[in-house]
């Protein structure tokens, strides 16, 4: 039987983005399937709906936000909370953006917005560890998918940073064979970034937006396909670990 995701969804696309999208996990929906996960539950966190108990699902899944982890909302308490319990209790966790930020921040590290401004639209991480990717070509670069002015400035104890770049030098890591975590979206497709970097020009400026739109124009979704991939096999990892326990 596959895997159950847990997704602790952290915010929700804007309203004229759902009419062409869906809601936000919908998203990661579309992202795992045709992988190890046969069935997902959705908790509305930033919201204060919350599951009872890490056992609820086999992997969980911490999403973006437009809120940062700092902050004193009690929901984002409450989850960094239910974050350390879960990571107590061995379940497995996936962090995207904020969520990769929240993970860390839960398990000891830090995170804060950083000095050095937005990363937006595509922007290139080199790969710390060869063997965490599928990349056929031994290619040393991946170009992901991001947006965030927030970062993971110092890495949680026992995280292994897989990829990272000069701009974002934790990029995304791993903790033994339980924990993922990641600053760039896959579960963006390059239309969606499109719109969404368009509600941030005021925030971010004319020509960040302006440079991320050409970029994105021009190259579409840059390796996504490789994190993607790297998603796949750690669910693989689920599947195979939990097939153990219950042997």
């Amino acid at each position: 039987m596959a895997l159950t995701l847990g997704i602790l969804l952290c915010d929700d696309h804007y309203p004229e983005s759902q009419a062409v999208y869906g809601h936000y996990d919908e998203a990661f929906k579309r992202l795992f399937d045709n992988s190890a996960v046969s069935s997902f539950v959705t908790y509305r966190v930033f919201e204060d709906a919350f599951p009872a108990s890490p056992s609820e699902c086999d992997v969980w899944l911490v999403t973006g936000s437009k809120w940062g982890v700092y902050e004193s909302d009690p929901w984002i308490t409450q989850l960094i909370d239910f974050v350390q319990r879960c990571d107590q209790e061995g379940q497995a966790l996936i962090g995207v953006c904020f969520g990769h930020q929240l993970i860390h921040l839960a398990l000891g590290g830090k995170a804060a917005k950083s000095n050095k401004g937005w990363g937006m639209g595509l922007y290139p991480v080199r790969i710390l560890d060869q063997g965490a990717f599928d990349t056929g070509a031994q290619q040393t670069t991946l170009n992901l998918i991001a947006v965030h002015q927030d970062q993971v400035l110092e890495s949680a104890p026992d995280f292994d940073v897989l990829a990272g770049s000069d701009f974002c030098p934790i990029a995304i890591t791993q903790k033994d064979s339980r924990v993922l975590t990641m600053q760039c979206h896959p579960e963006f497709t390059d239309a969606f970034l499109l719109q969404l970097i368009e509600r941030l020009r005021e925030k971010a400026g004319d020509e960040k937006v302006d440079e991320a739109a050409a970029i994105i124009r021009a190259c579409g979704m840059g390796d996504r396909s490789i994190v993607i991939d790297r998603l796949f096999a750690f669910l693989d990892q689920q599947m195979v670990s939990r097939e153990k326990r219950q042997a």
